[in-house]
C-alpha cells in the first residue's frame, strides 16, 4: 500500500522525544481520518480515545462479542544525528526515528487500514504509545486506567530488527527480553592537594574500589544467573594534583529474574557503602528506569508460528536479548507476545544509519492481521 509508505516516510521526517509526540499523533490521526473517510460503512465501529497526561492515542475497535485484542506501536524517536542519507531523512536535526518506531506505528496503522476494509467480528484495541525510551511510556498509559476498562484477552507488538532478512521473524516462548536497570553511584569526598593526602577523602578510590567490588560479587553471581553488569561512563575531578572531591558513575544492569535484579541493586548499595567508608566519603545511589521481564504466552507464539506459515515467512527460535522494552509492563498483565521483524537493514538499532525496509511493513501487517483471526 502507498499511502503507508508515504506515511512512514512523514513519521519518519518528524521525530519526536519521548512524550513530545504531538506533531506524530496530529500525523497519525491526519491519515486514520482519511481512511475513515474512505470506509465510512465500517467507520461507526471506530472510536478514538486520547490520553490526558501523554500523546498517546488508543483507538477501539467493537464489532465483535467477547474480549479485545491489544496492538501495540512505540511513537518515540532518539537524540541521535541521522546519517542514512535517504531522501526522507529526519527533518528534526538531532532527533531520528534510529529504533524503528516509524516503522512500528505504520505497521499499526496498516493493520486498522485493513480492519477498516474487512470488517473482522474481533473486537481490538490499537495502541500508540509515547515514550518508550526509557521514559516510562507504558507506565504512563497503564496509570490513566484507561486499557484497563477493557477485558484484554492477549497484548500483540512487534520489534524490528537489524540484521534479520525481510520476510523472517523471531521470538519464543517465555522469557524474551531481560529486565534493565539503569542507576547512578555518586562519591563525594574532599578536597585537598595531593602533597598533602591526609586533608583530604578521595572520592574517585573510593569509586574505583566500588567499580572493583562490583566486577568481583558479578562474576560469581554469574556463575549461576544469566547477569550483564555495566559501568559505562565515570567522571570525577577537576585537576590531576587535587585529590578529587567528587566522582559520578553511570551504569545499567541486566537480568531475566526479578529476584537477581533486586539482588544487583543491593549489591550496588551494600558497596557503595564500603568503597565511601574506606575514604572517609559520603555516597548516593539512585536507581532510574527498569522494565519488567518481556514474557511471551506459549499459545500466543503458535499462533504466531501458524500465520508464519500461511504468510511464506521464515519462522526463527529466538534467543533470550538482554536489551529492555517497555512492553513487559503489559505482559505482566496480561497474555502477551512480542516478536522481532526482518528490516533487511544491516545496521544496529540505535545506530545513525539504521534505516529499516519499507518491505518490512507489508509482511508486519499481514502477520498482525492473521494474529487478529487467530
Amino acid at each position: 500500500m502507498k499511502e503507508l509508505y508515504t506515511l512512514r516516510e512523514k513519521l519518519h521526517q518528524n521525530p519526536e522525544l519521548a512524550f513530545e509526540e504531538h506533531k506524530t499523533a496530529a500525523i497519525l490521526l491526519e491519515f486514520l481520518d482519511k481512511q475513515l473517510q474512505k470506509h465510512p460503512q465500517n467507520a461507526s465501529e471506530f472510536k478514538i480515545h486520547r490520553f490526558k497526561n501523554s500523546p498517546g492515542i488508543l483507538i477501539e475497535y467493537s464489532a465483535g462479542t467477547g474480549a479485545y485484542r491489544l496492538f501495540r506501536a512505540d511513537m518515540d524517536a532518539l537524540p541521535i544525528v541521522e546519517d542514512t542519507e535517504c531522501d526522507f531523512a529526519s527533518l528534526n536535526h538531532g532527533c531520528m526515528h534510529a529504533c524503528g518506531h516509524d516503522v512500528h506505528m505504520t505497521i499499526l496503522m496498516g493493520l486498522i487500514c485493513r480492519c477498516l476494509e474487512l470488517a473482522p467480528d474481533q473486537n481490538l484495541l490499537f495502541l500508540f504509545q509515547p515514550a518508550e525510551e526509557g521514559k516510562g511510556g507504558a507506565m504512563s498509559i497503564l496509570d490513566e486506567g484507561l486499557i484497563q476498562r477493557y477485558e484484554i484477552e492477549a497484548v500483540i507488538a512487534l520489534h524490528i530488527a537489524s540484521d534479520m532478512p525481510v520476510g523472517t521473524i523471531g521470538s519464543r516462548a517465555g522469557v524474551f527480553f531481560g529486565i534493565p536497570q539503569e542507576f547512578d553511584v555518586s562519591f563525594r569526598g574532599k578536597s585537598a592537594h595531593v602533597a598533602f593526602p591526609e586533608k583530604g577523602n578521595d572520592a574517585i578510590a573510593s569509586a574505583v574500589a566500588f567499580a572493583q567490588m562490583m566486577r568481583n560479587d558479578i562474576a560469581q553471581l554469574a556463575k549461576d544467573e544469566r547477569v550483564i553488569y555495566h559501568i559505562g561512563k565515570i567522571g570525577g575531578g577537576s585537576i590531576r594534583n587535587v585529590i578529587a572531591e567528587s566522582c559520578s558513575l553511570e551504569g545499567t544492569h541486566r537480568s531475566i529474574k526479578r529476584e537477581i535484579k533486586d539482588k544487583m541493586n543491593q549489591l550496588t548499595l551494600d558497596n557503595a557503602k564500603k568503597a565511601a567508608a574506606l575514604t572517609g566519603s559520603t555516597f548516593q545511589v539512585d536507581f532510574l528506569c527498569s522494565y519488567d521481564a518481556v514474557v511471551n504466552d506459549a499459545g500466543l507464539v503458535e499462533q504466531l508460528k501458524r500465520a508464519c506459515e500461511a504468510e511464506g515467512v521464515i519462522y526463527q527460535e529466538a534467543e533470550i536479548a538482554m536489551t529492555g522494552e517497555d512492553f513487559g509492563f503489559y505482559t505482566t498483565l496480561y497474555p502477551g507476545l512480542l516478536y522481532w521483524l526482518g528490516s533487511d537493514c544491516p545496521h544496529p538499532l540505535h545506530s545513525p544509519r539504521f534505516l529499516p525496509s519499507q518491505k518490512s511493513i507489508d509482511v508486519g501487517v499481514a502477520l498482525m492481521w492473521h494474529l487478529i483471526q487467530s
